[in-house]
């Protein structure tokens, strides 16, 4: 049962902007919110309009900008007058937004490609302590880092921020150099496969990862890793962010009385569907196909668990079935 609960910041890639950045973002967003507010204005006005006996095609041409297009009918020219009125100046709000916008991507993009220029010398994005408030704090459960960074329950920790991704350069900017908060230097950590989804991103306090680094890598390091080839970055992702997922301490675990075997096979008899990787036809075959035991899973004795359970720590992620090995 997790019931251990840690609070700490959940941020967006707003937080990092620049005076100049934030003015830009502002006025796109007022642009955006002042055309829906007229937008909302134009549902009752097409009502009057086709009581008069225009039609969805001579309202449409209206919203275009094409009255000539259209019959007008007497007594509605204030009305007409009053649409086109409306529709053109949300016409005007939609290019101020979208001129803005552009403003804002370009200058996002100077910036990153400066700071790439100069390895990162260029400037360092920093989040002002009186933009974090009670409104941007969220909750993780128990974990093997939270057990490791010693984060106190029910408080408040700032070792470990959530960054939502909005703007990608932004992201960029932070992830490839860091960010500041309260003169601490932090680094991106990792995204699990769910936050990838939803565009988030865990960074850390650079002086608190230089801490636990070694436990939290199992004695690995990124040099050590790209000097026998590298890997995935996905899996490299993943494999991080086990280290976050919510689990209960398994106090009694012992890693000496661990044993590391070889992955082995079976070939098992049955009907399945082949997938050519050639051309990614579908064929549905009986034959004997070989099935990993070790893939995702491993085994426990029945005198440490009646019952399979999941088992998930640093690097390490599976399920432990319930198996005397020892008699086989």
């Amino acid at each position: 049962m997790l019931d251990k609960q840690y609070n700490l910041y959940s941020v967006d890639t707003g937080h990092f902007y620049s005076n100049h950045e934030k003015y830009l973002h502002d006025m796109n967003c007022k642009y955006r919110r002042e055309r829906n507010y007229v937008q909302n204005k134009l549902p009752e006005i097409e009502k009057k309009l086709k009581q008069f006996g225009y039609t969805d095609d001579d309202i449409k041409n209206l919203k275009n900008n094409k009255p000539e297009e259209i019959d007008m009918i007497d007594a509605s020219y204030d009305t007409v007058s009053e649409y086109l009125h409306w529709t053109e100046l949300i016409r005007h709000k939609r290019e101020k937004a979208k001129q803005s916008k552009e403003k804002l991507l370009a200058l996002l993009s100077n910036k990153i490609n400066q700071n790439e220029l100069t390895a990162g010398k260029d400037h360092i994005r920093t989040i002002k302590e009186e933009s974090l408030n009670d409104t941007n704090i969220i909750s993780i459960f128990d974990s093997a880092l939270s057990r490791t960074i010693r984060i106190k329950q029910d408080e408040l920790t700032d070792a470990l921020m959530v960054v939502q991704v909005y703007y990608f350069d932004v992201f960029k900017d932070i992830s490839f150099y860091g960010f500041t908060y309260k003169d601490e230097k932090y680094k991106y950590f990792t995204s699990s496969a769910g936050q990838i989804r939803k565009k988030k991103a865990v960074f850390i306090k650079e002086s608190v990862w230089n801490n636990i680094e070694k436990t939290v890598m199992c004695g690995l390091t990124i040099d050590k890793i790209n000097s026998k080839g590298g890997n995935n970055v996905n899996k490299y992702l993943a494999y991080m962010a086990l280290t976050n997922s919510a689990t209960n301490e398994w106090k009694e675990f012992d890693i000496d009385k661990s044993i590391v075997i070889d992955d082995f096979e079976t070939n098992v008899y049955g009907t399945f569907d082949f997938v050519d990787e050639t051309d990614y036809s579908i064929t549905r075959k009986t034959d004997y196909v070989p099935i990993s035991h070790t893939d995702g899973a491993g085994m426990v004795l029945p005198s440490v668990s009646a019952k399979n359970f999941m088992f998930r720590a640093p690097w390490i992620k599976g399920l432990l079935g319930v198996f005397d090995f020892r008699t086989i």
